[in-house]
């Protein structure tokens, strides 16, 4: 698959986005290292439309006025799913942006259909877990499996200045953001949740955290993945993020009895 690159004029400002895929609309909000599309993409594009934003600041694009916060992003966004998908779709999240997904269910629960949290960042009590580590160290919690990753053309400085725009940009570095969490119990979408089992970046806390305020949640570990799962096992990622995609409800009601490694 061979995702369309497109920019679209909000009133913001522009927003370049990757589109791609045949289906129902898929909204997938990328992480702190800016946008990688995976075989999981691929994968998920064969039953839905897949609409893939670049966070601006993020990858070479331009920071936007007035959008300086996980909130300000959030409406963005909306502004974005209003513009190009016409209404509202399933979104997923992964990392930085699984904390920005949350952002925008909050803020505009008309929009989000299915919600899918994937080691969602944000949600750190006391500072566990996080990205300031060396780079050699950081690429290990990343992924367990580095030949599964895609090939990355852009700059390694680019990278590494995405991870350090988010923390100076868009929350300051903060590592549980209270006033989300405060506000969590709004979600009105049903909520997947994975967690790889050989994470280290997203502290375990986080789960609970979410598991407790968002009313309709499911957690399901994934094995053998560190943080960026969709890469890790891409296909066990789409086993069962498609299912709950294409079920909702009845995946959740099937297997509410048990959390369990796919």
């Amino acid at each position: 698959m061979i995702f369309e690159k497109k920019t679209v004029a909000l009133d913001k400002g522009e927003v370049t986005y990757f589109v791609g895929g045949e289906g129902s609309p898929v909204l997938y909000l990328h992480g702190a290292g800016g946008l990688l599309k995976s075989k999981a993409h691929e994968l998920l594009s064969a039953n839905h439309k897949i609409y893939m934003p670049i966070t601006p600041g993020y990858d070479g694009a331009e920071f936007l006025d007035g959008v300086d916060s996980m909130s300000s992003l959030a409406d963005l966004t909306a502004d974005f799913v209003n513009s190009e998908i016409g209404g509202s779709a399933d979104v997923i999240g992964h990392s930085f942006g699984g904390w920005h997904a949350c952002w925008l269910a909050v803020n505009n629960p008309q929009l989000v259909e299915l919600l899918v949290l994937e080691a969602p960042a944000g949600f750190r009590p006391g500072g566990k877990g996080g990205l300031d580590l060396p780079q050699d160290e950081l690429m290990k919690l990343l992924v367990a499996h580095p030949e599964k990753r895609p090939k990355d053309d852009r700059p390694l400085e680019m990278i590494r200045g995405n991870r350090d725009s988010v923390r100076l940009h868009y929350h300051g570095g903060m590592p549980l953001d209270e006033a989300l969490v405060a506000r969590l119990g709004e979600i009105k979408s049903s909520t997947l949740l994975v967690y790889g089992t050989l994470e280290r970046i997203v502290p375990i806390e986080t789960c609970r955290i979410l598991k407790e305020a968002i009313p309709r949640i499911y957690f399901n570990y994934i094995y053998d993945a560190a943080h960026t799962i969709e890469v890790d096992q891409p296909e066990r990622f789409v086993g069962i993020v498609g299912d709950f995609l294409e079920r909702g409800e009845a995946f959740l009601v099937n297997n509410k009895a048990s959390e369990s490694a796919a």
